[in-house]
Formats: C-alpha cells, structure tokens, sequence
C-alpha cells in the first residue's frame, strides 16, 4: 500500500496549485489533489498541477462536487449537459494531472435521505461518467459519505446490484459520522475498494488526526491485506487538522509505520 494524503489539507490556506507544491514537502507516495472551482477543471490547469507536484504521483482528483455532481442525475436536459460539460472539465484535469481515479460524492437529499435505488436515471448516468473518464484513463470511484446516497452498507448492496462493475471509496471518517463500522463498510466494499481515506476519531466524537485517536489501525490494514488492497491510503484531514504541519507529519510517520507492519 502507498500513503498519500490529499491537498484539501491545505483548503483555503492555500490555492489548489500551491497546496500541490506544498504536498511535496511531505515525503509522500502520492497524493489526492483536491480541485475547487470550475476555472480548475481544464487540461491546462492539470497539467500545472502536475508540474507543481514536482514528480509527485497523483492518484486522483476530487472536485467540489456540490458544485455540479447532483446535477448529473437531474431532470432538466439543460442542466444534465452543463453538469457533463463540468464533469468532463474534472476528469480532463485529473488526465492532465496523472490521477487513475475520480473520487464522486453522488448525489444527496435535500428533502431527507435519498437511497441510491431512488436517484433519477441512475444507470444511464453513472454509465456515462464511466465512459467519459474511461476515455481519458480514469475510472469514477464511488465514496460513502454522510450527508450522501452512499451511507450505508444496504447501500454499497445496492448499488453493486444496479451497476455491476462500481468501485468504491472507503472513507473511515464519513462511516463513523454515519454511525456506521468502517470495518463494516468495508467488509461490504469487498474486492471493488480500489481507494482509502483516513482520519481519526477521539473519545469525545471529534475529529483528529490518526494516532492522536482510539481508532485500530493495524485492523483496518489487516482487513485492507485480506481483502487484496494495494492501493493507496490517502490522509485526507480538514484544515483544524491539518494547520499543525508537525503533528501532521507526525501522523503520516505514524501511518506508515501502521502500514508497515
């Protein structure tokens, strides 16, 4: 397994660009490079990301997906075919930048939970993601994520049934905040995780860097080993993490030992 960590950790401290030059500083494997807006979702911005990482690969990309990723699945021709055009602009960044994967949050409920068996024309859709990011050497991974359609594992179950050939995410964060057992999600994940996100959890329920937490690491990589994961395992902290730049590199240290045994 590879360590990474994503440039979300530097949101709002830095722009996307220099948050990549920054990850270079860390002594990573890879990385995760976070876009934010639409001006970033070219080739021509991918590629200065790609110059900035300084050969630093880039396993994936991960847009703002709030931006446009529910309107995929809208109702509107209008608004499917300016959600695809934005789309299409990520999956070109994450070409020009190295990335094999796009990290998708999916769609949510605004009026309460949306089950993935309920997202309007799901398989044409998500067929079509697929096949724009295939064209450009990527593959689109689904994430669980809270506030999401993929919470659950009822809903990892269903999605497997209506798109045969979906991968997923792992996040641990987002499964604790779901209430859910990350080894629970991830035993239904199975063999499709091809991707890891990882952050911590203290006793009072507060996010925090791992190794600073009660989670069991050496657990989870254990099961990743089992399940045949070889992938990489992305630290991907929010800025009242990440702000302390020793202990966070006290957590990558802790991380790679995790990982090494």
């Amino acid at each position: 397994m590879k360590l990474g960590m994503s440039s979300a950790a530097f949101y709002a401290r830095f722009e996307t660009e220099e948050a990549a030059a920054h990850l270079g500083d860390f002594g990573l494997d890879t990385c995760e490079v976070f876009l934010e807006t639409p001006s970033e979702y070219t080739a021509d911005f991918g590629r200065m990301v790609r110059e900035k990482l300084k050969g630093l690969h880039c396993t994936s990309v991960h847009p703002l997906g709030t931006q446009f990723e529910q309107q995929l699945f809208g109702r509107s021709l209008r608004q499917v075919e300016d959600a695809f055009s934005v789309f299409t602009g990520v999956c070109d960044a994450g070409q020009a930048a190295g990335a094999k994967y796009y990290v998708f949050h999916g769609p949510f409920g605004v009026h309460g939970r949306l089950k993935p068996e309920n997202i309007h024309r799901l398989q044409d859709a998500f067929g079509r993601m697929q096949q724009i990011a295939r064209t450009r050497g990527m593959t689109v991974l689904w994430e669980n994520v809270h506030w999401c359609a993929l919470r659950e594992m009822e809903d990892v179950r269903t999605l497997v049934r209506l798109l045969p050939e979906i991968g997923f995410v792992l996040d641990v964060k987002q499964a604790y905040r779901a209430g859910v057992s990350p080894f629970d999600m991830l035993d239904a994940m199975g063999d499709r995780v091809r991707h890891v996100h990882v952050l911590d959890t203290a006793r009072d329920g507060s996010l925090c860097l791992p190794g600073q937490g009660t989670f069991d690491w050496l657990r989870l990589i254990r099961q990743l080993q089992r399940q045949g994961y070889d992938g990489a395992v992305i630290l991907e902290p929010y800025e009242a993490q990440a702000k302390d730049e020793a202990a966070l590199r006290g957590s990558l240290d802790f991380l790679r030992r995790s990982l090494q045994g």
